[in-house]
């Protein structure tokens, strides 16, 4: 059963229940060369609400594992109560993001509400990278989030 697995055997597992991406937003606090998201947002966000009965929705049909995404999903202040759902309701819950954002205040808020992994995009060493995410220091900010996590837990 896809519940019993870990996330990267997920793909020879009998049920084969999706994984689902959740683009919880389209606010980011970069300004990546790449990117579909707007920086201001579309405003266009489910509420908390709408999330907590999408995330029911999807436990009900048997997805093993919700992955928020954004844009930046922690510019949303209501994501460990997002997290929290998930992870209330035996789904596995991940997060996809720049790292910049992860303190080690909120590493541990994630680790709390039981976020198991965080992937943080890196388009090279610090020089590419930064050029590429728009921020001077973004790799620094995203290799502290990734330090933040592990000492998390996470």
């Amino acid at each position: 059963m896809s519940r019993e697995l870990p996330s990267h055997l997920l793909q020879f597992s009998k049920d084969k229940k999706p994984v689902v991406v959740w683009n919880t937003t389209s606010r980011c606090n970069l300004k990546c060369v790449h990117c579909y998201a707007s920086e201001a947002g579309t405003g266009r966000e489910l509420t908390t609400g709408q999330g907590i009965k999408l995330i029911s929705d999807l436990k009900a049909y048997g997805a093993p594992v919700v992955l928020f995404s954004g844009g930046e999903p922690l510019t949303r202040k209501d994501l460990p109560e997002l997290i929290k759902a998930a992870t209330s309701s035996g789904l596995r819950a991940v997060i996809s993001t720049n790292g910049t954002l992860i303190t080690k205040e909120t590493a541990k808020i994630l680790g709390d509400m039981g976020l198991s992994y965080v992937g943080v995009s890196l388009d090279g060493l610090e020089e590419i990278n930064d050029k590429f995410r728009g921020l001077e220091g973004a790799f620094s900010k995203a290799m502290a989030g990734i330090e933040n996590s592990m000492a998390a837990g996470i």
